[in-house]
């Protein structure tokens, strides 16, 4: 008797994760506006391998779904890690006096 499941897996083998999730907040926080907008094209590369990782395996391409879920995981991290990068560069760089000056022309404004 042959141990098949609904799913087609008869090897036993587990899906791997999708990174689906940190690759959305990637792609999210890629949109925010920092100086470097390939974070949100790299998360939406993401996106596309995690959606990948599912239909490869349900398929039998057991190394293409580990290769997908990879590929999710590093794009997805990249976009985060470029993001980080951007912000600790805007806080390093953010020039306080001018923000003042700026902030005290707008209140002049609103007394007026």
């Amino acid at each position: 008797m042959e141990n098949s499941s609904s799913f087609g897996n008869t090897d036993n083998r587990e899906m791997p994760k999708n990174h689906m999730a940190l690759a959305i907040v990637g792609t999210i926080l890629g949109l925010c506006p920092t100086l470097c907008c390939i974070n949100a094209v790299l998360g939406g590369i993401a996106i596309y391998f995690a959606t990948q990782v599912k239909k490869k395996f349900e398929t039998g391409d057991y190394a293409g779904a580990e290769s997908a879920s990879k590929n999710a995981k590093i794009l997805a991290y990249v976009s985060l890690g470029l993001f980080v990068a951007s912000v600790i560069y805007s806080v390093i760089t953010f020039d306080m006096e001018a923000y003042n000056e700026v902030i005290e022309k707008f209140q002049e404004a609103m007394n007026q």
